[in-house]
């Protein structure tokens, strides 16, 4: 298939765009920062907000349009306002904090959506990624154009340049204690990003079309679990620490620790496409070797 991929050369959207070359057609939309032209795509090197630069692709079919970069009002009406006519289907990559909080159920994609309008940024980024889900769905019906909803949350995995699961990894490298944060009592979910990969080629390979996916690893999993994964990768030493003694020396907590924070999900629907989920085990133990020269650099 033809595939529009706008920002495909960070994390998500450079694995995608390394998977997806090896069977479509990929025209790349970025700001220019990392090129992916040695993985054989063509490439428009603009800022997405600029309105007219757009034309340039006027005279370009597209199967579908994987967005990984709209993150204000506006973003995805623009590129559909300019290629109406060049667009089959459209893809974007949201997530699952557009999920109404606080509401102590596992969240499927039935589940009602956050209205309100949080404090810093993020509390924008939700406030925003909620309203382009309405554009997606008002945009693609004024256009007749299929659409789908795609909700990842807590990607992880090599190119993640999100500082999360690497900077465990990189204590573990550097021969860093690990903590066991004694006080940390919340549950939290993870997905590998070639799950999300893969999910996204089942919606355009089976043609999912006006329909929202949560991507999600049911797995259930705490702080713990991350340190004895690492731990049996190579042998750390763990602490016991509260989580005020964690902050004051400022060890990593890049996920929720009290169960006032916990928000689950239903990564299932998916799955029934055929998805099958990585374990935590075997995704970290990966992402863990794709770090590994990174930070021996460094050391």
């Amino acid at each position: 298939m033809k595939i529009l991929v706008i920002g495909g050369s960070y994390f998500l959207g450079r694995v995608f765009t390394m998977n997806a070359s090896q069977k479509h057609t990929l025209t790349l939309v970025n700001r220019g920062q990392y090129s992916m032209k040695s993985f054989h795509v063509e490439e428009f090197q603009f800022d997405r907000h600029n309105y007219n630069a757009w034309k340039q692709l006027t005279d370009h079919d597209f199967d579908v349009v994987v967005d990984f970069c709209a993150y204000q009002q506006n973003d995805i009406k623009t590129v559909i306002d300019n290629l109406k006519n060049n667009i089959k289907h459209y893809i974007y990559i949201s997530t699952v904090d557009v999920y109404l909080r606080q509401t102590g159920k596992i969240q499927d994609e039935n589940h009602p959506l956050e209205n309100r309008h949080f404090q810093g940024n993020m509390g924008e980024y939700i406030y925003q990624k909620r309203l382009l889900e309405d554009e997606l769905i008002d945009t693609c019906k004024k256009y007749n154009i299929a659409y789908t909803s795609l909700r990842p949350g807590n990607i992880y995995g090599p190119f993640n340049y999100a500082p999360r699961e690497s900077l465990f990894i990189q204590r573990v490298i550097e021969n860093k204690t690990l903590y066991h944060i004694t006080n940390a009592h919340a549950k939290f979910q993870m997905v590998y990003v070639k799950d999300v990969v893969e999910a996204i080629l089942l919606v355009i390979e089976n043609k999912l079309y006006n329909q929202t996916f949560n991507i999600i690893n049911d797995e259930l999993i705490d702080y713990d679990t991350i340190n004895f994964i690492l731990k049996s990768i190579k042998d750390v030493k763990i602490e016991n620490h509260t989580i005020e003694e964690a902050l004051q020396k400022q060890y990593p907590l890049p996920y929720p620790l009290v169960k006032e924070e916990q928000e689950l999900y239903n990564g299932q629907k998916i799955a029934s496409f055929g998805l099958k989920y990585t374990s935590l085990k075997e995704g970290l133990k990966i992402t863990y070797e794709a770090f590994l020269p990174v930070y021996q650099k460094k050391a």
